[in-house]
């Protein structure tokens, strides 16, 4: 990068780095927004994600919990809080996070999708399928929730149930690479 640059810059060439695949590229543009605009939630979200693809968890933590603090009320941010912390085992604050996702936003697939996998972690299995089945409710093509509602119904011994899941799960599966 040659000469100044804004941070609106820097941030639409991180974006575009991170929609390329060039994280290094990205993380870099995100960094320096940030060092222009250091409490700024959005850049803090989106450095974050880049972190978390490298699965550098405590450094998103920190991130994310600046993006909360700067905009509490992004249902966004909270979500991905929760994948966070659920990563780091911290399965209650992980809820906590997912559940002002739910509060400040709308009824999203992969927010429930996420409460299921909690629910799972946690061997609540009855609880999982039912934020499976809602999280397939909102979003029938939502592959993640198939895969995961069939584990849970393995879990619940309705083995059945569990092959019809993974059934359409494949069936995604083939959609998807169709559409590539």
């Amino acid at each position: 990068m040659k000469g100044p640059v804004s941070v609106e810059e820097l941030v639409a060439l991180g974006v575009s780095y991170s929609e390329q695949g060039k994280r290094i590229k990205a993380k870099d543009c995100f960094r320096k927004a940030l060092e222009l605009l250091p409490e700024d939630p959005v850049i803090s979200y989106n450095l974050a994600l880049e972190l978390m693809e490298e699965e550098n968890w405590f450094e998103s933590l920190t991130l994310l919990n600046q993006a909360v603090n700067g905009e509490p009320d992004n249902p966004d941010f909270w979500c991905e809080r929760g994948i966070v912390l659920f990563r780091l085992n911290r399965f209650e604050e992980a809820e906590e996070s997912y559940d002002l996702a739910l509060t400040y936003g709308e009824e999203d697939s992969r927010l429930w999708n996420s409460l299921g996998v909690l629910r799972f972690a946690t061997e609540e299995y009855k609880d999982a399928e039912i934020f499976f089945r809602r999280a397939i409710e909102l979003d029938r093509k939502n592959s993640d929730a198939w895969f995961n509602l069939a584990d849970t119904l393995d879990e619940l011994n309705n083995k059945k149930g569990s092959r019809e899941a993974r059934r359409v799960f494949e069936e995604l599966l083939l959609e998807e690479a169709d559409e590539s």
